[in-house]
């Protein structure tokens, strides 16, 4: 068995529903959660799959990892009263190999955060970024 461990219920519950999209079947370890006053999260799938399967669970549990870092980061912060985050931004990268950071309201990162992986925020980003440096102005339907 592989087991993945979370200490954010938006990541584990994203991990989740990827596996089940690949018809992974899994399994919650409920007695690691309660020995860890249910702050920590374990989801285990067998180890017989193809490599190519577990190497695509893998990069996507990396993508979790970094947002379970993020959420759990952003709590803990909270929590030790240093204050709200007041600033919060996200890296756009312009055609021009420049790198810019926009503002964003933290809370609408957090938001985008619980919907979204790091990877497909970024993918967003970017495509808003191409189409301002590059606008296209046919419909849709008539592009690609």
């Amino acid at each position: 068995m592989l087991d993945y461990i979370f200490f954010h219920k938006t990541p584990l519950k994203k991990f989740q529903a990827f596996l089940d999209t690949q018809k992974i079947p899994y399994e919650n370890d409920t007695e690691f959660q309660a020995s860890v006053e249910e702050t920590g999260f374990t989801v285990s799938i067998s180890d017989d799959y193809e490599m190519d399967i577990l190497d695509k669970v893998e990069d996507y549990y990396d993508d979790m990892m970094e947002l379970n870092a993020e959420l759990v980061s952003a709590e803990e912060q909270a929590l030790e009263g240093a204050g709200e985050i007041e600033n919060a931004g996200i890296s756009v990268n312009l055609s021009d190999g420049t790198t810019v950071l926009a503002d964003v309201d933290p809370n609408l990162i957090y938001k985008l955060s619980e919907a979204l992986s790091p990877s497909e925020i970024l993918e967003l980003i970017n495509a808003i970024a191409s189409a301002v440096e590059n606008p296209d102005k046919r419909p849709l339907c008539k592009r690609g």
